[in-house]
């Protein structure tokens, strides 16, 4: 989608919402949130933006997921740059700050972001950073903001020259605050300190219990150096290709491998949600090689990759070897199918059948049935957890891959 169509499509939604954002509002809302690493779904984050609304189009969506893929993209490549309409001007500097303008909005949309921000769990640099950023946001959102943020560094220095320097270096502060955010220091000493014996005392254990619970708390995609690291001292002390080879197909019987099995899923998870789906499948190749019982429950993430990378093939053999009738592959089977060979009144009895294992499936997969992302520590069969786990695992994701499916989902057959 080119990026005038883009933002048509993305305005014409917002004209029938309840807040009514442009766009650069909303870019600036995605950019701030893929910065401080919220992982939200898309239906989280539509009500948060645009308030209230009533339909949304196929191509309004469309434009919407683009949009944050590129934020996504951009922030992770550290490429990203401000749209070229979010200028200061030298000649009219009043009115790049004129309440409506592009900057102006831009800002007011990343502040909103950033105000998601806890606290709670950041170092003193991490909130500083937050702190620093939003400062300088504040001054781009009207002239007397300007005056006030930008009138103290050098008293013979115009505030607009102040503003045009710390201007010129946005791009690259809103890329600094997402590496500050999701780097931990500790984890560094952590994985440089611990060393693996086969009899732990009661420190080092507690040291290593510490650094998996924090490498699993990681979600950005630069946390997966940190994520290697720990693998490869598993696989120098422990996990060895003799090891493997003696133990291949039982590993998750095996206490002592569960954080190694715990660690690459994870990494495998992170690799998926960066949109680096191909890396994602590959992981859970090697964990559902290493046990393929699969007790950890790779597949579902699995098939959800095979589905976004077109693979049928690997798909139905897995479909075949499990032979789960789980909401989690009988949406494979059934996306699957549709992108094969479209509707048909099989896969309308599929469909039905879904939707009896689950009631809340359709209405919440399609935006239907408004519910908040939390933690799942487990579900029931038919609950709303179950299908939160589902687009955990990246279902949603899968069926947005398949062009018409959640229309067809939605329809009455």
């Amino acid at each position: 989608m080119t990026p005038s169509a883009l933002r048509k499509a993305v305005n014409a939604f917002s004209k029938d919402t309840q807040h009514q954002p442009d766009y650069y509002f909303v870019e600036g809302y995605l950019i701030g949130k893929v910065a401080i690493n919220d992982m939200a779904e898309i239906h989280e984050w539509l009500p948060e933006l645009f308030g209230d609304y009533t339909a949304i189009y196929r191509a309004q969506l469309e434009a919407l997921m683009d949009l944050h893929e590129q934020c996504v993209s951009s922030l992770d490549g550290k490429t990203y740059k401000l749209p070229k309409e979010c200028a200061l001007s030298k000649q009219d500097f009043a009115a790049s700050l004129a309440k409506g303008a592009p900057l102006p909005s831009f800002c007011l949309g990343l502040l909103k972001a950033l105000d998601k921000v806890s606290f709670e769990n950041l170092s003193l640099e991490q909130k500083g950073a937050v702190n620093e950023l939003q400062q300088q946001l504040t001054g781009f959102t009207s002239l007397d903001a300007a005056k006030a943020a930008f009138s103290n560094a050098e008293p013979m220095v115009p505030f607009e020259r102040e503003a045009h320097d710390v201007k010129r270096y946005l791009a690259g502060a809103i890329m600094e605050l997402g590496d500050t955010l999701i780097w931990d220091p500790e984890l560094d000493n952590e994985l440089g300190a611990f060393e693996f014996e086969e009899d732990f005392d009661e420190e080092q254990e507690e040291i290593r219990n510490s650094l998996i619970e924090n490498l699993l708390k990681l979600t950005h995609i630069d946390s997966i150096p940190l994520l290697d690291q720990f693998i490869h001292n598993e696989e120098q002390d422990f996990i060895t290709p003799d090891y493997i080879e003696e133990n291949q197909g039982n590993f998750w019987l095996i206490h002592e491998t569960r954080p190694y099995m715990f660690i690459r899923y994870h990494k495998a998870w992170i690799y998926f949600w960066a949109d680096r789906v191909q890396e994602a499948v590959d992981e859970l190749d090697v964990l559902l090689r290493l046990n393929p019982n699969d007790n950890q429950a790779c597949r579902y993430l699995y098939v959800n990759g095979l589905v976004i990378l077109k693979q049928w093939d690997k798909l139905k053999a897995c479909l075949d070897e499990y032979e789960e009738e789980s909401i989690f592959m009988l949406s494979a089977e059934a996306l699957m199918r549709f992108a094969q060979d479209g509707e048909s009144k099989a896969l309308n009895e599929l469909k039905a059948t879904i939707k009896g294992y689950n009631k809340h499936f359709i209405k919440m997969l399609t935006g239907q049935e408004k519910t908040k992302q939390k933690e799942i520590y487990g579900y029931t069969l038919g609950s709303k957890e179950e299908v939160l786990s589902y687009i955990d695992c990246g279902g949603k994701k899968a069926w947005l891959s398949v062009e018409g499916s959640l229309f067809w989902l939605r329809k009455k057959s």
